[in-house]
């Protein structure tokens, strides 16, 4: 990292507009790899994905008429699924992932796991109770947090209550599964279960009610509820450089910028930023921000430097790395890889800036 850079965990005070010249400069710094970087041969542009790229740039980021993530990221899905490459199905093997990404690092990245037959699963679940460890369930499968299990009191639970979240996981089906990518859908059908990550409402004993104390009863009960799930931060590689995060529960509060600094959105400056009636501004409680500075100033730059590692060793093109913070046991572990997957879709200014950076790279080879 140069001298010039802010310190990790900063809060910058900038403007909507030079916030935005921030985002383009650190997406210009992985489109500008592109032209060095070594990709497998599943992650090169085809010429139909070329013509389209060329059609994102040709039509701008401006007006109605424009070409953002979203729009890559289902072009990409549905070109490759001609081919529809088996190297690529383990970035969403909740399985496969794990021990290929502790080949690729040299060390073991993600929470620990236990996967296997209903009953391997089970006498794994019936050490935790006995240790009343937390624990979840979930679908190797899966995606969405569909047919997951949390056991936060697991000296309390019920062994029937956990088989029988064991089965439902093993053989999981949900009708949005049927819209996510061919490689998504690949994966085996399939059980896991890994220890409980600290939630949100355990980081420096944060209060709940901190998470939107004037929001009325429906509004704070949302609030709870993403409370009760851990510190996330999606990180987005592209072409081997991390160009920036956002929080998984919290997206359109902050972004994190490749130097790992700051930029906190406030509606009030930058009505443009947020997708009309999709998402909601909700402000971070105090506790998890501070939290969050934390681990970025002591972890960011190993965050950064295992995250681009993870994806030029893999030959990526783009890669989202989900990094959970905060669990003073754990550490900084990875939550899960995603290839062709979503970022920052609910900040159009940022998901069509992105958009182009691919393009920009790609086309540049």
């Amino acid at each position: 990292m140069g001298s010039t850079e802010p310190e990790p965990g900063t809060v910058l005070e900038m403007s909507y507009e030079e916030s935005l010249l921030a985002i383009e400069k650190d997406f210009a710094v992985g489109a500008s790899a592109a032209r060095a970087a070594a990709l497998q041969g599943a992650c090169e542009a085809t010429p139909p994905l070329r013509q389209y790229l060329q059609e994102v740039l040709d039509r701008g980021g401006k007006g109605k008429d424009f070409k953002d993530w979203r729009c890559v990221m289902n072009k990409r899905i549905g070109i490759s699924y001609q081919t529809r490459p088996a190297s690529l199905v383990w970035l969403d093997d909740k399985v496969e992932q794990v021990s290929a990404a502790a080949r690729l690092l040299g060390r073991q990245l993600h929470l620990p796991l236990d996967t296997g037959e209903a009953e391997a699963v089970l006498q794994a679940a019936r050490r935790q109770i006995a240790l009343d460890e937390p624990f979840v369930v979930k679908p190797r499968h899966g995606s969405n947090s569909k047919h997951v299990a949390m056991w936060r009191r697991p000296a309390e639970a019920r062994e029937e209550e956990v088989l029988a979240s064991i089965r439902r996981a093993l053989e999981a089906e949900d009708q949005s599964w049927r819209k996510e990518s061919w490689n998504q859908n690949a994966v085996p059908k399939g059980v896991v279960l890994q220890p409980l990550y600290a939630p949100m409402a355990d980081l420096e004993q944060a209060a709940e009610a901190e998470a939107a104390p004037a929001a009325p009863a429906a509004g704070a009960e949302a609030a709870r509820r993403k409370l009760l799930k851990p510190l996330e931060l999606k990180v987005q590689v592209l072409f081997g450089e991390v160009v920036g995060g956002c929080l998984n529960t919290h997206p359109m509060y902050l972004w994190v910028l490749r130097s790992g600094a700051l930029i906190r959105w406030r509606p009030e400056e930058c009505s443009g930023l947020l997708k009309r009636n999709h998402g909601l501004w909700e402000e971070l409680p105090a506790p998890v921000l501070q939290r969050l500075q934390e681990v970025l100033q002591e972890h960011w730059r190993q965050l950064r430097e295992d995250s681009e590692l993870l994806a030029r060793r893999a030959g990526l093109d783009e890669l989202r790395v989900d990094w959970l913070l905060g669990d003073p046991r754990w550490g900084c572990r990875i939550g899960e890889l995603t290839y062709m997957g979503t970022m920052a879709l609910d900040l159009p200014p940022i998901s069509r800036r992105l958009a182009r950076a691919f393009a920009e790279g790609h086309l540049s080879r």
